[in-house]
């Protein structure tokens, strides 16, 4: 574990505070700190960055850069700071949506902007900075399940030039919305992710390692191609996707499960050395200090050695670093009693087949819900691992899917996959007596009851893997190689029910939002931090 953090130059030349800030951080374990260096086409001044990693450095901190390449939509950084320059330069054109509306603050990927991030990246390694990390406004679009990408002039024309169509906007959007065209759709997909793709290679440059930060089930839809980043940049960086920053949506069940979903999913497609969670505040003091605390052993839990917190332009305040501080012991016991375990998924969500096809961005959190070991799966990834395939929504069983279902020991359709796919199963059930249909129809939001049903459904067939076979609410990841499971608590209250592993049932009681280990014979060990509840 190496806990990380990302922030503005400033505090750390702030004579009358930062002395403050570095016994704070050094105190919560942090290790290094990542410096913006570049935001929306402009640099911050040279002198002062080296000052500032200087400074950085003198205290025993690594110190990383990180940039905003192409500009945030809004005032993504800090909306405590209304005078923060978000403009992008006026060489830099804009990107425009498929409405044709500007996307303000927001630049096009052009021969122009990749330059600038080139520059940039010469510039920083001069200062001494040997790591880019790219912040998440790498992207084309913003998190939703649509192919987006830039539909301006400019970009229309080469578009059509490189892959000899005639396409308009209106005619492209009409097509890609009504998916009636997937031959276009992989055209375009591969359009955006080239230019993305290049954005990264300008970064790549002798002497400096670069990162891309993915946004939550990112992928191609949204211009990110990882598998394509990681054979073109074998070494990038990437911070794998998580998305509730806030309290508003983070103390909910369905979400923490979600988030949990996005780790395993570009995990998938990741060596664990170069990834990075996204343990992230915004807006400022949004999250509650036990959350961020809850983030970090979500990171731990899923095989992550690198824990980055961040927070925009606006400094981490005590109360966080207290909170850190306060866990860090036992963030460094959970990790020490899970590092270097493969985590095991013998149960996997489908999730569709590529980014091209558009389908549903979040999978249901349900079997994360009734403590299966799952992870979602794509249909172009590996499944050597997969016993048990869940295809549980509005997801198509494509050609792809199709030559995959024979290595699973058991896939089970939910109401919405079978009726999506009858077609499909009418043909290939007569044959498959693998194939079982669930008449269910899972929701985003499952309650208790949904939760019971999916354990009683799996609880039909001998499966030997670990899972929780009373009680919600509790995740389940199984290090299969040492024989253990981590356990963790959803629920802010007290969370009661029985795991069964190695073939022996197990009554568990978990701490509010604790996470706890429990081996075959039922040996327990609990990782609790400090949990403050009112306010």
């Amino acid at each position: 574990m190496k806990l990380q953090y990302s922030m503005a130059h400033e505090p750390l030349l702030d004579l009358a505070t930062r002395d403050a800030l570095v016994e704070q951080m050094k105190a919560a374990g942090i290790q290094k700190v990542w410096i913006a260096g570049f935001f929306s086409g402009k640099m911050v001044d040279l002198e002062e960055l080296k000052e500032a990693k200087a400074f950085a450095e003198s205290h025993g901190f690594e110190v990383g850069s990180v940039t905003i390449p192409i500009g945030h939509p809004g005032n993504a950084l800090n909306p405590d700071d209304p005078d923060l320059d978000l403009e992008i330069p006026k060489t830099w054109h804009y990107r425009v949506d498929n409405l044709g509306e500007t996307v303000y603050f927001c630049g096009a990927v052009d021969r122009c902007l990749i330059e600038d991030n080139g520059r940039a990246a010469r510039l920083l390694r001069e200062a001494g900075f040997r790591e880019v990390f790219l912040d998440d406004d790498l992207r084309v679009g913003n998190f939703n399940e649509n192919i987006e990408g830039c539909y301006c002039n400019a970009c229309l024309s080469e578009f059509n030039g490189k892959y000899n169509r005639s396409e308009t906007r209106e005619s492209l959007m009409a097509q890609l919305t009504k998916k009636v065209n997937p031959e276009l759709a992989k055209d375009w997909v591969a359009f955006q992710c080239d230019k993305i793709t290049a954005v990264m290679e300008a970064t790549d440059q002798e002497g400096v390692q670069a990162g891309i930060m993915v946004m939550h089930f990112g992928d191609e839809r949204h211009g990110i191609d990882i598998p394509a980043i990681r054979e073109r940049i074998p070494d990038a960086l990437f911070r794998v996707g998580e998305l509730q920053f806030n309290d508003g949506s983070f103390t909910k069940p369905y979400a923490k499960a979600e988030e949990m979903l996005g780790i395993a999913y570009h995990l998938n497609f990741l060596d664990k050395r170069l990834a990075y969670s996204e343990s992230t505040i915004f807006p400022p003091r949004s999250l509650k200090e036990h959350n961020l605390v809850y983030k970090a052993k979500m990171a731990i839990a899923s095989g992550l050695e690198n824990v980055l917190f961040m927070s925009g332009t606006w400094v981490l305040e005590e109360s966080y670093w207290k909170a850190i501080a306060d866990a860090l012991p036992v963030l460094r016991e959970l990790d020490l009693a899970t590092a270097g375990a493969a985590r095991s998924y013998p149960v996997h969500l489908a999730y569709g087949t590529h980014g091209a096809y558009a389908e549903p961005i979040v999978p249901t959190s349900l079997p994360v819900l009734a403590g299966l070991p799952v992870k979602p799966v794509r249909a172009d990834q590996g499944s050597e691992d997969g016993q048990l395939l869940l295809f549980f929504g509005d997801y198509e069983l494509t050609a792809e899917w199709e030559k995959k279902l024979s290595s699973y020991r058991e896939v089970i359709f939910d109401r919405t996959a079978a009726h999506r796919n009858k077609e499909a199963l009418d043909r290939l059930m007569p044959e498959a007596a693998h194939l079982k249909i669930w008449d269910y129809k899972t929701t985003t939001r499952p309650a208790n009851e949904e939760i019971a049903s999916l354990q009683r459904r799996a609880d039909e067939d001998e499966w030997q893997f670990p899972r929780i076979v009373e009680g919600s609410n509790i995740g389940l990841i199984w290090l299969e190689e040492t024989g253990k499971a981590i356990l963790f608590n959803l629920l802010e209250t007290d969370n009661h029910g029985a795991v069964r592993i190695a073939g022996t049932q197990h009554a568990v009681s978990l701490k509010p939002l604790s996470f706890a280990t429990i081996d075959s014979d039922g040996a327990w060990s609990e990782y609790d931090t400090q949990v403050e509840l009112g306010g």
